[in-house]
């Protein structure tokens, strides 16, 4: 697969990351082949499992679900043509992280233990991910993180078989920082966020990009429980302040819908009063269907990593990424429309083709023969990884086709995915800004 045209990076000397993935996933290459041959020599297609750890009930469940029928319908999708390869059929084994870190925690162990997971794809909230972390790299099980917490790539030297296919707080925060300053002109700003790492982690990345902004400030910031209910007090401690706009350091559904709630029922117009959010709140169908579609969502920003080739913008029309139309065909195809949630599919699809991408480009590398021998539950896996993380003084590794654009992981592990900034006007995503806006805030994404 072709490398991203990106600048380069100072070596780290003559040490291979490629070579360090091997060791610290237990399959220094040399050594493991013969055992490959032995044990999973096979003329018929085998199959690797993919497991998944998604909220499929608590508050988070109608997200978790639209994940996992994106990655199931990858899976089938890949399976249709012959398999990765056209050798590698996919297994889809999915766990109930039931909207809890115990219970993201409890369902990484029952995969861990299971023996046979190949690579391991979720879960979405970042504590989530911060705690299954470890318990699937002891198992040397591979995963793909979606969440925001950056303690995640913080950690990736510590546990390298493990990548984020998501955004980054500071991703999430920077475009609609830039935007209610530059564009709203809404220079005070308040923050409500979870009593979480995440929450703590979105205001510290905030008041880091707003000093960045001449004129802009936090005039004020609380916490609250995760998942609230009521917001009346805090609410009317941002409207008692002399705050022009509310930022909300969270992209949990039920927090974002009971703001909304909160607007309406005080009559606060998000086009006028700000409302920003750094996650999509699109990605939601519970946000669409309480929030967008009973027309409270006109004017809130948030930023988008998702488009649709029928949303309106304000910048030059440009195609959606090919993956993006390839999935919501296949949704046509198989329920005879496009799924609920696109930007929430997404991760499920996007996180299955970014498996077979890389083992493919392992195939592209290494030739078949080699490639197909491999062990599903160690090996491979851990070769996959190392495909597409960068080497040498390439900033990027190769390039990935998905939902949310053509990019490269970067070292640690971080995909390098640019966002834009979006509203809602008439119950309808509009796309204000194009990928990209709001980098120039932006720190390094992996640690130096």
């Amino acid at each position: 697969m072709p490398k991203e045209n990106s600048d380069t990076e100072s070596g780290s000397g003559g040490f291979s990351r490629r070579r360090f993935l091997k060791i610290a996933g237990g399959s220094l290459f040399g050594f493991s082949l013969p055992l490959a041959f032995s044990t999973n020599s096979r003329g018929a297609a085998a199959g690797l499992k993919v497991g998944a750890i998604l909220s499929l009930t608590g508050p988070n469940a109608p997200v978790g679900q639209t994940i996992r029928d994106g990655a199931r319908l990858a899976t089938e999708k890949i399976n249709n043509e012959g398999g990765i390869g056209g050798k590698i059929e996919l297994k889809l084994v999915v766990e109930d992280g039931k909207t809890s870190q115990t219970g993201a925690s409890e369902a990484a162990r029952r995969l861990a233990n299971r023996g046979d997971i190949g690579f391991a794809l979720g879960p979405l909230i970042g504590t989530h991910g911060a705690a299954s972390q470890p318990i699937l790299a002891s198992a040397r099980i591979p995963q793909i993180f979606f969440g925001g917490d950056a303690r995640f790539t913080d950690r990736h030297e510590k546990y390298p078989l493990s990548i984020r296919f998501g955004t980054q707080r500071s991703l999430q925060a920077a475009p609609i920082l830039k935007y209610a300053a530059e564009e709203r002109e809404q220079r005070k700003l308040f923050l409500l966020a979870p009593n979480i790492q995440p929450g703590k982690s979105f205001r510290d990345v905030t008041e880091k990009i707003l000093n960045r902004l001449e004129g802009v400030s936090l005039v004020g910031s609380e916490f609250y429980p995760p998942f609230n209910r009521d917001f009346s007090p805090l609410i009317t401690k941002v409207m008692n302040s002399s705050a022009e706009g509310l930022v909300i350091g969270t992209g949990i559904p039920a927090d974002l819908i009971s703001v909304s709630r909160e607007f309406d029922r005080r009559g606060i117009d998000p086009r006028n009063f700000g409302y920003y959010t750094g996650q999509t709140p699109n990605g939601s169908v519970a946000f669409r269907n309480q929030v967008v579609d009973n027309g409270l969502g006109n004017g809130v920003i948030f930023s988008w990593h998702y488009e649709r080739a029928n949303f309106e913008r304000d910048f030059e029309r440009s195609r959606p990424p090919e993956s993006a139309v390839k999935m919501e065909k296949a949704f046509e195809e198989k329920f005879g429309g496009p799924p609920d949630s696109p930007p929430s599919a997404s991760w499920g699809w996007g996180s299955i083709y970014i498996i077979k991408q890389a083992i493919e480009g392992l195939i592209s590398e290494r030739g078949e023969e080699t490639v197909l021998n491999m062990s599903l539950t160690r090996d491979l896996p851990g070769e996959a990884i190392g495909y597409l993380l960068p080497e040498g003084q390439s900033k990027t590794g190769p390039v990935v086709n998905t939902p949310y654009g053509n990019y490269g992981f970067l070292k640690c592990g971080q995909f390098n995915i640019r966002l834009g900034v979006a509203t809602f006007r008439e119950k309808e995503q509009y796309l204000l800004k194009d990928r990209g806006y709001g980098e120039s805030l932006l720190d390094p994404l992996c640690p130096s």
